[in-house]
């Protein structure tokens, strides 16, 4: 499992210190574009098939590390096989790998940043941090693997993924987790006897609103200066701290109740979620359903969560009570009904049903 520790402040590094950080900087993201162009050119979507035509030409061209110049033909193919015909004009990170391109030095408690840099020199910089990160630091359970160096507000920082061995609980309950675009999750545990404990919904109402809205401002930025960025971004931080916010609220509960976490599969989530509109159409494919996820599984790792994914085949068909085949309501799509009567709220039968395949 990772960890990351985010925003440790490279702490006042000389002017020469500086020049050598700026030039890594640089000369890695020059090194991405021209990577891409040859990455480009011969339609390579593998990193060792690349790697041959792109790794000389970094490191004498920029000047970069070993692993650095490896990471820019990494990240080149990543850019082009999400778009083929990206120019990657951005600033991105530099990615550094543990003991190869950076190495954390505790010297005597005090921490420092070892970083390669073009032309084979090294910057040494203290580091300063808040007491949460030094906790992780200092245990032994946490190694460090990577780092993405970058800059904010004209200060160097580091982000650092630790990888670490977290055992799992033993659990006495189920958490089945329903995902949709009405109600963003909803979410029921139930014990071993399939007795239910709880259920909830998050509704995703004023989201839709908040994200129609950055819609409708990106358009009109579009028609008078062509520039979608602003809105797009500020919408993109909304969905990610409602993520965030989602997925604390599902670990505390699995936590209080001892729970196993349980997912539909996500696979095939946007093609589930369809009524052939097309404003439906645009959120399904806009949430970051992947994103709310991934931060689940990284906070139910932390506390020993075990989390386990089902294939979610009829579970938002078949009703919860008697096992029967149903269908949503023709007339109100939140109910479910069954051949045998029984009136349910559609994603709480299918969060049910979720936690019930895996008991």
């Amino acid at each position: 499992m990772h960890l990351t520790l985010h925003h440790l402040k490279l702490y006042k590094p000389t002017k020469t210190k500086l020049n050598k950080i700026e030039l890594l900087s640089k000369n890695w993201n020059k090194a991405i574009r021209s990577a891409l162009k040859i990455v480009k050119h011969w339609g390579f979507t593998a990193y060792t098939k690349s790697h041959k035509q792109t790794y000389r030409v970094l490191r004498n061209n920029y000047k970069l590390p070993s692993q650095v110049a490896n990471e820019a033909n990494r990240k080149a193919v990543e850019v082009y096989k999400v778009n083929e015909n990206s120019n990657f004009n951005r600033i991105v990170p530099v990615r550094l790998v543990h003991k190869k391109s950076f190495e954390i030095i505790n010297n005597e408690g005090k921490y420092f940043a070892k970083i390669l840099t073009p032309n084979k020199d090294k910057v040494y910089c203290p580091l300063s941090f808040g007491e949460y990160q030094l906790n992780y630091l200092e245990d032994d359970n946490y190694k460090i693997k990577t780092a993405q160096l970058y800059k904010s507000n004209n200060e160097w920082y580091l982000d650092l993924t630790l990888e670490y061995e977290q055992p799992k609980r033993d659990t006495d309950t189920t958490l089945g987790i329903d995902l949709g675009i009405i109600n963003l999750a909803t979410f029921s545990i139930l014990d071993e006897d399939q007795n239910i404990l709880h259920t909830e919904h998050i509704s995703g109402e004023q989201l839709r609103f908040k994200r129609m809205r950055y819609k409708q401002k990106r358009k009109a930025k579009a028609r008078s200066s062509g520039s979608l960025k602003t809105s797009l971004i500020k919408e993109n931080q909304i969905c990610k701290q409602l993520n965030w916010k989602i997925a604390n609220r599902i670990v505390n509960l699995a936590d209080k109740y001892n729970s196993k976490i349980v997912f539909e599969d996500l696979k095939n989530i946007r093609k589930n979620i369809t009524n052939g509109n097309t404003l439906n159409n645009y959120e399904k494919n806009n949430w970051a359903f992947y994103q709310l996820k991934q931060f689940i599984k990284h906070k139910a790792n932390l506390k020993g969560l075990p989390v386990e994914e089902i294939n979610p085949k009829n579970t938002s068909q078949t009703c919860s009570v008697c096992d029967q085949k149903g269908f949503r309501s023709e007339y109100k799509q939140d109910f479910f009904k069954c051949a045998n009567g029984h009136i349910l709220n559609a994603d709480s039968n299918a969060s049910i049903n979720i936690a019930k395949k895996a008991i």
